[in-house]
């Protein structure tokens, strides 16, 4: 009996060792130990796929049950078309640390087994903003380069603004040329979720609402599927002068 017990235990040991050196998101030393002792492995929930890989989800049943991880877990799991053939991979689930959330767990399934198609949007943003105490229209064209998690692209808008003149009023163009960099916290797919950009002004020598070199830099975010709100500064006269800018953009 006591042979036995022993052997059971230096099983059990060399299985947790193997798991530990398997986990596709193991924790610091120090964080590792610390989620050992207060959450301990009890369950392993297993999901197998056509091409006999197996993904395994380690987790200590105080804080999660079978059944909200199964949840959890299957819808995602049936779009790893990448899991490679033969192969077992190991998570961690713990709620206290960031890289063992479900939902980080989820996102890295998502980056490191779904299938990932770089593609092209456009899209033709237009908008009003108040910039330098003054309404101003803008109108424009952009473009994005969509990658796993992200989005780098950039865009060229005009900045209308309507002067007083004898006449009644005049019309102002101001072109920008912008770099734009989009991204979404958790997800896969950032769809210009939150953005920033950074402008320069392209027709600085015959302008009547900036004057000399002018930047602008711009924090958008997304409400809906085509609207966002945005907030930011622009710097004019040489970036010796700065102005703060609101508005909110539709996107078609």
């Amino acid at each position: 009996m006591k042979r036995f017990l022993i052997i059971a235990l230096f099983l059990c040991l060399a299985n947790t060792l193997s798991f530990a050196q398997e986990l596709q998101n193991r924790l610091p030393k120090n964080h590792q130990a610390w989620a050992d002792r207060s959450f301990p492995v009890t369950d392993t929930l297993a999901f197998d796929f056509p091409n006999e890989g197996k993904l395994l989800i380690l987790f200590n049943r105080e804080e999660f049950t079978p059944e909200l991880l199964e949840e959890e877990f299957r819808p995602l799991l049936e779009q790893a078309t990448q899991f490679p053939a033969f192969e077992t991979h190991v998570y961690r689930v713990c709620q206290n640390f960031f890289p063992t959330r479900v939902s980080q767990v989820k996102n890295k399934i998502q980056k490191k087994y779904w299938k990932t198609l770089t593609s092209i949007e456009l899209g033709f943003p237009v908008g009003l903003d108040f910039t330098a105490g003054k309404f101003t229209p803008e109108i424009g064209f952009q473009a994005a380069l969509s990658l796993p998690g992200f989005q780098i692209g950039g865009s060229i808008t005009n900045t209308v603004y309507f002067p007083e003149s004898d006449s009644g009023f005049s019309v102002n163009s101001n072109w920008f040329v912008n770099a734009e960099y989009h991204w979404k916290p958790g997800s896969l797919y950032a769809n210009q979720h939150q953005t920033v950009q950074v402008g320069y002004l392209l027709n600085n020598s015959n302008n009547l609402l900036f004057e000399g070199t002018t930047m602008r830099a711009t924090y958008k975010q997304t409400l809906s599927r085509h609207m966002s709100v945005q907030a930011g500064i622009i710097g004019t006269k040489n970036l010796t002068t700065f102005y703060p800018v609101v508005g909110f953009r539709i996107r078609f």
